[in-house]
């Protein structure tokens, strides 16, 4: 609303800043001017500091990155004489996005998500690509999936470097490839569905193509080359070809390659950790204190750093036993901890700041120099990663200071994003329920639930159906819709508002017509037939409304999966009016749908917890649905 103006002086600054300022001046409403007011910029290493006076200001700093947070500081600063100073704790700190889980950024909407990082002084972004980026002998890897093209993937790079981050490529080389080897091409190359064929020739072939393809792309010299949750590992074709080995060889042996590949590029390597902790614990888990790491292991094992991942924690000394376990492997370490968008429809802020306070002071007690925050999409990136912004707030107010207090949070949200924390954090109540302990540790879903879960027989209504659910997500709906939504935020909590709206409807008429047709109230039942038109309405008006948010920020790709479930729920509405309309009639004398005994859904995504958690499939019908 407002245009300072400035006279810029650059000393001992070791890089053009033309670039930099081309973008990051409009994003401030900043305005270079021979009147306006003095501002030294100097570049040197340490602490990012501000020294502010009525005849001129002195900005000292390391990086762009740095710089750009201290001009969002000195911006919204309006005292006349001031010293501020913060000291970084991490040397590499940001997000690391998910575009693997159908969806995949627009480059304009991915540029604006890097400009918004940097802003914060985060200055690193991983993008986390199983088959998203183009690999030209390949053309079946990433086929109508929304990959970036090289061109795309420097136009990137480059945008990012002119404002200070670095992007870093994350692919797999080992498992989670799912999608690509469904394709004729990956017949050989093939160990099980998701996992390569270690010391086939023709793996080493493709990787190599792979690895050539982002190193042509990216500026950075580090890759993630991922090898995490290879669970199967050697149990499909590698089994028929080799018989039975251990699986710490078979992960040695494949390392090495990928390693050597690598290194013939210029990429030092970073990988997940887990299967080392795995295959060395007795229970098969990646947090089992018992773990053992046989002696081989660290002959065999080339440079490469560990990245230690935990989003589940909520107690210090975890963190703290993690890390020395890590240290035992000796490779550099990297921590990557979560916003929790993977949960649903929504964020779990409160899993996520109890998980985080303790891992990132834990980071910063063992000195380590690289931390992520990851914001991955699991089951079909239904959350919009949008609504991760607080969370990487919380971030960056834990690289820059240690007051992760939410009166210094949402101050500094205010400063830098002009939204409102206490916004977001309503965002966090579509699963913070009756039920669901504080914090949300298990990671329920009861949002996911309620809206996937079928009107006439759902999974999961014992579980639900004493939880006042509808007017816990009436309240938020109101609540909802008084939010003042900025230009990145405006669809996004459109859709939330709707999606509360929807939800509370849904609770009242799936308690309506069980309730009434146990009772024998026929006119309960014509009321329920009234208020699901009403509900369809609404039902239509949600998935337009997450079909905008989705276009706003990412490719058409991948969204038919979202279509898929939106269609299913509204021709349920269909059938359900259907029959209850032909009971009503006279035309059938029971609904067996509704005389089925009611029991509580427990899986193993449950655990002791008594709401529960699922993906769509395990939601929506307790019938096979496709190969699931």
């Amino acid at each position: 609303p407002y245009t300072t103006l400035f006279r810029s002086i650059f000393i001992q600054s070791n890089e053009n800043l033309d670039d930099f300022f081309s973008h990051i001046l409009p994003e401030l409403a900043l305005r270079e001017s021979p009147q306006g007011h003095p501002l030294q910029l100097i570049q040197r290493p340490g602490s990012l500091k501000i020294c502010h006076g009525p005849l001129e200001t002195i900005i000292y700093y390391q990086e762009k990155a740095h710089l750009f947070r201290a001009l969002t500081l000195w911006l919204h600063e309006d005292r006349p004489v001031y010293i501020l100073e913060e000291h970084p704790h991490f040397e590499a700190i940001g997000p690391m996005i998910d575009l693997s889980r159908n969806a995949v950024m627009t480059v304009e909407k991915l540029q604006r998500f890097i400009l918004l990082t940097s802003k914060m002084g985060l200055n690193h972004l991983m993008l986390y690509m199983e088959d998203t980026y183009e690999i030209p002998e390949y053309p079946y890897f990433g086929h109508l999936r929304g990959r970036y093209t090289q061109v795309e993937l420097k136009k990137l790079d480059s945008y990012a470097q002119s404002i200070g981050v670095t992007l870093i490529p994350a692919i797999q080389t080992l498992a989670h490839l799912t999608n690509p080897l469904k394709w004729g091409f990956a017949k050989n190359i093939r160990d099980t569905e998701d996992i390569l064929l270690v010391g086939e020739e023709e793996t080493y072939t493709f990787l190599e193509a792979a690895i050539r393809s982002i190193r042509s792309c990216f500026t950075t010299d580090q890759l993630h080359i991922g090898m995490d949750e290879a669970h199967q590992l050697g149990k499909g074709k590698y089994l028929v070809l080799h018989g039975l080995k251990d699986r710490f060889s078979i992960m040695a042996e494949h390392l090495q390659r990928v390693a050597m590949l690598c290194q013939n590029v210029g990429f030092k390597p970073m990988m997940w950790s887990d299967m080392f902790f795995r295959i060395g614990a007795p229970t098969g888990d990646y947090y089992d204190p018992d773990v053992c790491f046989p002696t081989e292991l660290f002959t065999d094992l080339p440079a490469v750093k560990m990245v230690y991942w935990d989003y589940y924690h909520h107690d210090h000394a975890s963190y703290q036993r993690m890390f020395a376990k890590h240290r035992e492997l000796k490779q550099p370490i990297v921590f990557a901890g979560g916003i929790w968008t993977w949960n649903g429809l929504a964020p779990n802020y409160g899993k996520s700041f109890a998980t985080m306070r303790h891992a990132l002071q834990a980071a910063k007690e063992n000195d380590v120099q690289e931390v992520y925050a990851t914001l991955w999409g699991d089951d079909g990136a239904e959350t919009p990663l949008i609504a991760a912004l607080l969370g990487l707030q919380y971030f960056s107010e834990a690289q820059f200071g240690n007051d992760l207090s939410l009166e210094n949070l949402t101050k500094k949200f205010q400063l830098f994003h002009q939204s409102i924390a206490n916004d977001f954090l309503l965002l966090d109540r579509f699963d913070q329920t009756a039920g669901v302990p504080e914090n949300n540790p298990h990671g329920e879903n009861p949002s996911k639930l309620l809206l996937y879960q079928d009107l006439l027989y759902g999974l999961y209504h014992e579980n639900l159906t004493d939880l006042s659910l509808a007017s816990h997500y009436q309240a938020l709906a109101q609540e909802l819709a008084a939010v003042k939504a900025t230009r990145d935020t405006q669809t996004m909590f459109a859709f939330y508002q709707q999606l509360a709206d929807v939800l509370a409807q849904k609770a009242c008429i799936t308690n309506q017509i069980t309730s009434a047709y146990k009772s024998k109230d026929r006119s309960g039942l014509r009321q329920a037939v009234d208020e699901l038109s009403v509900y369809k309405s609404a039902l239509q008006s949600l998935y337009e409304a997450h079909r905008q948010v989705w276009f706003d920020w990412n490719r058409p790709f991948g969204f038919e999966s979202i279509d898929l479930r939106y269609g299913a729920l509204l021709m349920r509405c269909d059938t359900t009016l259907w029959r209850l309309t032909a009971f009503l009639d006279g035309e059938l004398d029971t609904l067996e749908e509704l005389t089925q005994p009611s029991l509580p859904m427990v899986t193993p995504f449950s655990g002791s917890t008594s709401v529960g958690r699922n993906l769509f499939h395990g939601i929506y019908s307790a019938g096979k649905i496709s190969d699931v």
